[in-house]
């Protein structure tokens, strides 16, 4: 696998043969991989062979190689795997890793953690990313949390270490959604109701959106449909709280923001499914603002949204979008959506949340 990741301190690559004696120099230190559940080695041939693994690709999944930039040593290891308690949950994989001690309390491995997240959800597209550390260890679980996984709670026995012993683990993990929540909150951009927005910014927004599409607004909240301003925007309050028709559901328009961007783009949150909404439009409709497509802020705004769908109590969201239109496909399938069906020219996706 050839990959290469660099950071501000990191160079995140495959491991080579000559990288033996750094390897042994911090694996057989008695105070790294018991952390990991790995006897400390006795002898460079251990290392050796383990080494021999890692280079000919024959783990499952793939472990890299930190190598300090300042000085080109490797010191430390990184690794995505199959997660060994989820075996059969599609698109979910593990992530572990070791450091030198030497290079211990320095933010080194929450620096390389998040380097590896944005390969892991950006270029693999893994649904659901875990990660664990055992109880008695404070300095992974620092490492963890200042990288934004979700904890899950603690297995007891959850593994034997290298001499038997068992021991809990506490068990995290990050859903590709929120880590593209994570990722927009980062980056300045959060959802805001329309009443919340810069009317005169707002109404530029609709324009643009009603002349870059030739009328066809995506999300129909945010279509105005001739409308003046005062009259749309009491409609888009209203239906939070009742709907014209039965076939309808309530709904909630939200406004993607950032100072950087001002109104980037409109998320429809439906709160529940008519038999409509299950046939056709989903709990989301989404839109990015003409003149800002293809700078990537699609993710973003899905991200944050789903989070506003989690915060409505639902435990999933269906997402859909026109077959011919790969772009918002992408997007979706970046946000973890899983494809059930395409039905009548309308890809069907659920996200689990």
């Amino acid at each position: 696998m050839d990959l290469f990741i660099e950071t501000d301190r990191l160079r995140l690559r495959r491991w080579r043969m000559e990288d033996l004696e750094d390897f042994y120099n911090y694996a057989k230190n008695p105070d790294v991989g018991p952390w990991a559940g790995w006897k400390p080695h006795e002898r460079i041939e251990e290392s050796r062979e383990r080494l021999t693994r890692w280079v000919e690709g024959k783990e499952d999944g793939f472990e890299i190689a930190l190598e300090l930039k300042e000085t080109g040593k490797a010191i430390g290891s990184i690794g995505v795997m199959v997660d060994g308690h989820r075996p059969k949950i599609e698109g979910c994989r593990s992530i572990g890793y070791v450091l030198g001690k030497d290079y211990w309390g320095q933010g080194l491995m929450s620096e390389a953690v998040r380097a590896v997240m944005d390969y892991v959800f950006q270029v693999m597209k893994v649904r659901l990313l875990t990660i664990n550390h055992y109880t008695i260890n404070a300095r992974s679980r620092r490492v963890i949390e200042k990288c934004g996984f979700v904890y899950e709670g603690t297995l007891r026995s959850g593994s034997a270490i290298y001499n038997g012993e068992e021991r809990d683990l506490c068990c995290y993990s990050l859903r590709a959604w929120e880590y593209w929540c994570m990722r927009a909150k980062e980056a300045g951009f959060s959802l805001a109701l329309p009443e919340e927005v810069d009317r005169e910014q707002l109404e530029a927004m609709q324009k643009e959106f009603v002349e870059g599409d030739n009328g066809d607004v995506t999300p129909f909240m945010l279509d105005p449909k001739g409308m003046n301003f005062e009259r749309w925007m009491e409609r888009t309050v209203a239906w939070r709280y009742v709907v014209p028709k039965p076939t309808y559901a309530k709904s909630t328009l939200y406004i993607l923001t950032s100072q950087k961007t001002g109104p980037a783009g409109a998320f429809d949150l439906r709160h529940y499914l008519t038999e409509r909404l299950m046939n056709g439009g989903g709990n989301i409709g989404y839109g990015i603002r003409p003149s800002l497509r293809g700078c990537h802020y699609a993710p973003f705004m899905l991200g944050l949204g789903v989070e506003k769908a989690k915060e409505l109590g639902l435990a999933k969201s269906l997402v859909c979008c026109d077959e011919d239109n790969p772009a918002s496909a992408r997007t979706i399938e970046d946000c973890g959506g899983r494809l059930e069906n395409v039905v009548d020219g309308l890809r069907r996706y659920w996200i689990t949340i």
